[in-house]
């Protein structure tokens, strides 16, 4: 048996290794080496963590390999309780480690007093202890101990007060490789960064709980007089997972519903939904976000000490954006945080460096890796950092960041494929943001507008993505701000107001489209002449909508008068003189037009495959139409060869629900019918039947179009 310092090593309860570094120096620290048993209660077990706890296990158990194991995680995260779990789970299958020593790494005092105990412990001799070599001599005293050890440090945030004598990462602290061969060190930090832990150090990462197990906490609490499974999961996703934050809410709801009625207050949450909804209009319990609060305040702390006086101000920024991934490259250029108060002459390399740390800490979800330059860098706050850092003014600085990202010229058009993919990241900022220009919540003029303009950049995304409901509810929010601020003829409510006409025109409500396009068109040419851009733009909406309402006589006398004046001022193969033939040639075809209708979209669509792409939505367009004439001409094979073609385009480019997508699948349908494909024909039709009425609703124009098909086919 080994012997420590004289005395017997058997197995010994973890609870009972308590020891002093000295006998206590005046003003000295009192320090044990005992696990906190006490903190684990039986009656509520540690939730979704059996892989980890089964790993810990087996390195108390076998040992770890002569190598550092850190479990790495936010704040509240539950790293302490899982190895605490290991322990204690070992200990009742009388299978523990004979020694367990537990360190507290979270001050430098503390932990010297700590690891002297421990080299006291293992039998270093009083001159030892004092020489300037006592960390060699205790890992040499560690790796030749014979017996099953653990040594845990707990919380070791700063891991620079682990280099001591040397350096940690090069092996050379108070922490380093061993060669015991059944010896385990084990580190729980909120320290992710690999380089600080040496390249024989093992990152065993402790994330939020999935949303199942997130549950399960707050329903240990409360039981079923909490709400249902389905309430207590909504409130553990919103709570981020973080156990410690699970564990609050459920305790805070246990002893609510556990006491007298006449003790609630009106706003007093009493159950999961109750609780969830004090959390959204930030009106959550006094002490819920106790703890998130001290690890967001330690977190700004550590990294003013390490020369960030900024941090605090920077998290601050941060949450005044969206729950949501945000794209720093874009948003947080330092060129454009000089609109940001208190952020005024940050530069870029610091910036960088003040993210990576917040990412270390897990405050920040971790960076993609630069090795990627093609993909767009996201960071995300942890949603109760978010809640507790939250600061006036922080609305307004983030719409300004907003707009400058939005001039950058590589964010793109809103209407263009290509840029989809940065305004998916955008998108949730402009309009949570939005919220706070719509609701008119004190900010200024400026601020205002500048929302407005993101706002409307965005709608333009979102009805591009074929989401007209959602674009028009946005473009109506917009023009009230305009209008309030601009009054209803100014340039940029008059352009609101045309693009609130497209949107009410996707929707099928074509007499709102009209009259928005009338007074548009007729404005426009009153202030700027009818070769105005916009004045042309309008009367070229204008005829699509008389197009669809049926009166194609108008509709051709508009369309050809604009293409006149296209290509007058741009020629003949401009995009909107192009854009104009291509409507002119949609009234002949629908007017019996069939062989001249034909050879305008044939040579419509060679030209924008020429200058556009194949995949381009304008091309798909062109291409789509062509193949309706041949349809329509009776050359159904044609027809549906290029019908294939487009669709694989469409559900490419824009998606599976998109409604051009759909339409596609109905000219599809339509022209396998014709060749007597009537069965499968028939389940198409249906198929998109049912997705119409779920993207458009049942009342719209196209959803109306396949029921009368389907009923004609006698399917409905």
């Amino acid at each position: 048996m080994a012997q420590f310092g004289g005395v017997a090593a058997g197995r010994l309860n973890v609870a009972q290794l308590f020891i002093a570094a000295e006998p206590a120096p005046r003003n000295g620290p009192w320090v044990t080496l005992a696990a906190p048993t006490g903190e684990r209660d039986p009656l509520f077990p540690v939730r979704g963590r059996e892989a980890l706890l089964k790993n810990i296990m087996r390195l108390c158990s076998d040992g770890g390999g002569g190598r550092l194991h850190v479990l790495q995680g936010f704040g509240g995260s539950g790293k302490t309780s899982v190895v605490l779990e290991a322990v204690l789970r070992l200990q009742e299958q009388r299978a523990a480690p004979e020694q367990v020593w537990w360190l507290d790494a979270r001050r430098e005092p503390s932990l010297i007093a700590g690891i002297t105990a421990l080299a006291r412990k293992v039998g270093l001799r009083p001159h030892e202890l004092r020489g300037e070599d006592m960390a060699d001599a205790l890992w040499g005293r560690l790796s030749a101990l014979a017996c099953r050890w653990v040594l845990v440090l707990d919380s070791a945030d700063e891991p620079s007060l682990l280099d001591g004598p040397g350096r940690l990462a090069s092996g050379t602290g108070w922490l380093r490789p061993h060669t015991a061969p059944e010896g385990a060190v084990i580190v729980t930090t909120r320290r992710s960064a690999a380089d600080e832990w040496g390249g024989r150090a093992v990152l065993h990462a402790v994330g939020p709980l999935p949303v199942a197990d997130a549950g399960d906490v707050l329903l240990d609490h409360t039981g079923p007089a909490g709400g249902t499974r389905r309430e207590a999961e909504a409130l553990g996703r919103r709570l981020g997972g973080l156990p410690l934050a699970l564990r609050m809410a459920g305790s805070y709801l246990a002893e609510v519903i556990g006491m007298p009625e006449a003790f609630h207050d009106p706003d007093t949450p009493v159950n999961f939904a109750a609780y969830l909804r004090a959390l959204e209009r930030g009106g959550a319990p006094a002490g819920a976000l106790q703890a998130v609060t001290e690890t967001k305040r330690l977190s700004v702390e550590l990294m003013e000490r390490r020369g960030f006086p900024l941090a605090g101000r920077l998290l601050g920024m941060l949450a005044a954006f969206a729950d949501a991934p945000i794209p720093p490259t874009l948003l947080l250029r330092p060129s454009a945080l000089s609109c940001a108060q208190g952020l005024e002459g940050l530069d870029g390399p610091t910036l960088w460096r003040m993210l990576k740390e917040f990412t270390a800490l897990g405050i920040l979800d971790q960076l993609p890796s630069t090795e990627q330059p093609s993909q767009l860098l996201t960071v995300r706050l942890h949603p109760l950092i978010r809640d507790v850092s939250q600061e006036p003014g922080g609305v307004g600085d983030a719409i300004a960041l907003l707009a400058c990202a939005v001039e950058l010229d590589e964010i793109g058009l809103p209407e263009e494929p290509e840029a989809w993919p940065v305004w998916e990241l955008l998108s949730p900022h402009a309009l949570y943001l939005g919220r706070h220009v719509t609701a008119n919540c004190g900010l200024g003029e400026e601020a205002m507008l500048s929302g407005a303009e993101t706002v409307e950049l965005t709608a333009r995304y979102l009805q591009a993505l074929g989401l007209f409901g959602q674009a028009c509810k946005e473009y109506e929010a917009v023009l009230a701000v305009r209008r309030r601020y601009l009054g209803d003829e100014h340039p940029d409510t008059l352009s609101i107001r045309h693009n609130l006409a497209s949107a009410h025109h996707d929707l099928g409500d074509l007499s709102r489209a009209r009259a928005g396009y009338e007074a548009v068109w007729g404005l426009w040419t009153q202030a700027e002449g009818e070769d105005h851009l916009h004045a042309l733009l309008a009367r070229h909406e204008l005829a699509r909508v008389l197009h669809d309402l049926g009166l194609l006589e108008e509709a051709q006398a508009h369309h050809r008068q604009v293409l006149s004046q296209e290509q007058r001022l741009h020629g003949d193969e401009h995009p909107r003189t192009m854009a104009s033939r291509h409507e002119l040639a949609r009234v002949l075809h629908d007017a019996g037009q069939l062989a001249a209708a034909r050879s305008e979209y044939e040579a419509i669509f060679a030209a924008r495959l020429r200058t556009l792409g194949a995949q381009h939505p304008r091309t798909l367009t062109a291409q789509h139409n062509l193949a309706c004439v041949l349809d329509d001409l009776g050359q159904h094979g044609a027809a549906y060869s290029q019908f294939e073609t487009v669709l694989a385009g469409r559900s490419a480019v824009l998606g599976l629900k998109h409604p051009r997508t759909l339409n596609t699948q109905v000219r599809l349908a339509r022209s396998l019918h014709a060749q007597g494909g009537i069965a499968q024909a028939g389940e198409l039709m249906q198929a998109v039947w049912r997705m119409s009425g779920e993207v458009l609703g049942q009342d719209h124009p196209d959803t109306l179009r396949v029921s009368s098909f389907l009923q004609r086919w006698g399917l409905v």
